[in-house]
């Protein structure tokens, strides 16, 4: 039998819980966001800086770093505890729609489409998802600061607090460092803070 049949037939099993069978893949597959979620991010990023910032290529690539930082913000979320938690996960689902949206923004300006930072009206509902994507990490930051090394609150913050200023202006180089701020603070998550 193969290993596959094998795992589907231990979980099909009458009285055999599911979950410990899929918490394993799950936790690899959510720790591994930690750190390519930032990685997929500063791509982008640099990107921008040499391609601009409505570039078709480069907001597809930004899509898919958005589906990165959905899964590290799912992996945030399993982290914290209590009723915060649930606070968490609504503000990480509109931020993960804010960050998609300014990538799909991105590429309706590359093919010639009106750009929504640039409307009124019911954009301003739009524009306003995108602060959720860095308020994630600042309560994520707030909720685990006693759980996490002395260092790591501070970082996440940083970078949290400097991903609007670099992206809302558009300032490339800033963006850079937020990049490598991020991927400091979230690839090191995992060790950073205590169960």
């Amino acid at each position: 039998m193969s290993d596959l049949a094998h795992d589907l037939a231990h979980d099909l099993a009458p009285g055999t819980p599911a979950a410990p069978a899929v918490a394993l893949p799950t936790e690899r597959l959510l720790s591994a966001s930690l750190l390519l979620a930032p990685t997929a991010y500063l791509a982008v990023d640099c990107s921008y800086a040499v391609q601009g910032w409505d570039h078709g290529p480069t907001a597809a690539a930004h899509l898919l770093a958005a589906a990165l930082y959905g899964l590290a913000a799912l992996a945030l979320v399993g982290l914290v505890r209590g009723r915060v938690q649930a606070v968490v996960l609504v503000i990480a689902v509109l931020g993960v729609i804010g960050n998609a949206g300014v990538a799909e923004n991105s590429l309706h300006v590359a093919f010639g489409g009106n750009d929504l930072f640039d409307a009124a009206g019911a954009a301003n509902v739009f524009k306003m998802m995108g602060f959720f994507f860095p308020l994630t990490f600042l309560v994520v930051a707030f909720a685990l600061r006693r759980r996490a090394a002395a260092w790591w609150p501070p970082l996440l913050v940083l970078g949290a607090l400097l991903f609007p200023v670099a992206h809302v202006a558009n300032i490339s180089w800033l963006a850079i460092i937020d990049g490598i701020i991020m991927l400091a603070a979230l690839g090191s998550c995992r060790q950073a803070v205590r169960p």
